[in-house]
């Protein structure tokens, strides 16, 4: 090779930081946008009830405790994986058992939104129909999450890649934190 021409590894080597530097800005935003909806889910639900004058109760905030426990994680797991890919893997290692101490707690309280969900339309538990309709929004988003994060990716509409291989036939493949919670400690070093 002659001096000035490029050889395919400079290719190959610009083009993978390209892409690390799109997946970076990628999770940047997932983390926020999972954190920003703890507060701003539950925001928007008490606005539009109290906007058509719904009476609210307890039964919404025992409804969004699963769903805003699992939108932090969630932020909290992408942040991970966003320090992970930057090489600061000790991130992924606090996040890791904190989010297997925390699965079964939220999948309790994700099992009891649902069941409010249910007895909310079925009883007179909820404060208002307004109410219910919060109460059972916020309850299926828990339960939504709570497979999103600890079982299978069910979000497919925002990566290209993501949804080809939903519309292959292959199915809901693992979650990333699912995989990464099966993981031993020594391998939060490295993202996929």
């Amino acid at each position: 090779q002659g001096a000035g021409v490029l050889s395919r590894g400079h290719f190959r080597a610009r083009a993978m930081e390209s892409q690390k530097q799109r997946l970076s800005a990628r999770l940047s935003s997932y983390w926020k946008m999972e954190v920003g909806n703890a507060l701003l889910v539950p925001a928007i639900m008490v606005f539009v009830c109290v906007s058509y004058d719904q009476t609210l109760g307890i039964g919404l905030v025992l409804a969004w405790v699963p769903m805003g426990g699992l939108l932090v994680l969630g932020g909290l797991y992408w942040r991970a994986k966003l320090h992970q890919l930057e090489g600061r893997g000790e991130t992924m290692r606090a996040f890791v058992p904190l989010a297997r101490k925390w699965r079964l707690p939220l999948l309790a309280t994700t099992v009891l939104a649902l069941v409010l969900a249910v007895g909310v339309w079925l009883t007179d538990l909820a404060a208002s129909t307004g109410e219910r309709w919060a109460i059972t929004i916020a309850a299926a988003l828990a339960g939504l999450e709570y497979v999103n994060y600890y079982h299978r990716q069910l979000q497919h509409f925002d990566h290209w890649a993501d949804f080809r291989r939903l519309i292959s036939g292959n199915g809901f493949a693992p979650s990333s934190m699912a995989k990464d919670l099966k993981r031993r400690p020594s391998d939060a070093d490295h993202a996929d």
